[in-house]
């Protein structure tokens, strides 16, 4: 079983080959040793290169692309033409062999980047906020799980920094956004028991979290992979936030 993972939702270009039982099946394949992994600050250009990457990592590993058994793809939020170009890879690729993708929401793989970094532990909770441009962050809650993945509680939100909800309960704050926005996440950052304002989506934990989906049974086909925009519901995320708010008032 070997997985290709793909992320250009950032300045980093990140692709990854990833074998969880250690080798690739061909005896000579540097996976029978250890994955093989390219992460990379490239600028604003960086998904250009997404394409050369996959195509060197298959012929480091002696594989073509129809051995792989499928392909994980973050899926955003993010930079808007990036997210599109590591889509249309993933999607080509599988169209041409028959592949499952494995669509991998960014923040997710940004809350895995901080579990490993952090050393969170089963039960712990985590706040994921990424810069969204626009004075905006991208954020989501997470508890993690007993197999050290994270568990989204709810939507991915876009929102301005002072409206993320700050947890009554102990909480680990990762992602860019502390650094993007310190002022306005001076609170939050207060009240976090950890903080990693390093982590980014990395292959590598795309291709976990794709790993984790496709034993689910989550994955879909080429045509059903496709990028999320989470701008596009903001109004619709808010309206549901508020209704909620008013619910609970209610009762």
């Amino acid at each position: 079983m070997t997985i290709l993972a793909i992320d250009t939702s950032t300045q980093w270009c990140s692709v990854a080959l990833v074998n969880p039982q250690g080798g690739s099946g061909q005896p000579q394949s540097p996976l029978s040793s250890g994955d093989l992994v390219r992460h990379e600050n490239l600028g604003p250009e960086s998904s250009q290169h997404a394409l050369d990457w996959v195509e060197a990592l298959l012929e480091e590993a002696q594989l073509n692309f129809r051995d792989l058994t499928g392909i994980a793809v973050g899926i955003g939020p993010g930079a808007f033409t990036g997210i599109r170009i590591g889509v249309g890879i993933g999607q080509g690729m599988a169209f041409a062999a028959d592949l499952p993708c494995l669509p991998i929401v960014c923040l997710d793989a940004v809350a895995l980047e901080g579990i490993y970094q952090l050393k969170l532990k089963e039960n712990d909770h985590l706040i994921v906020a990424t810069d969204a441009r626009m004075s905006e962050v991208y954020w989501a809650r997470y508890v993690v799980q007993a197999n050290g993945l994270p568990e989204r509680q709810d939507d991915v939100y876009l929102s301005a920094p002072k409206d993320i909800d700050i947890p009554t309960t102990p909480f680990a704050l990762v992602g860019n956004a502390v650094t993007a926005y310190p002022e306005d996440m001076l609170v939050i950052s207060q009240k976090a028991m950890a903080i990693d304002e390093t982590a980014v989506p990395h292959a590598r934990s795309i291709a976990q979290l794709g790993l984790d989906a496709l034993e689910k049974g989550l994955q879909v086909s080429a045509a059903e992979l496709q990028p999320i925009y989470v701008r596009d519901k903001v109004a619709q995320t808010i309206a549901e936030r508020e209704l909620e708010k008013s619910n609970q008032e209610k009762s």
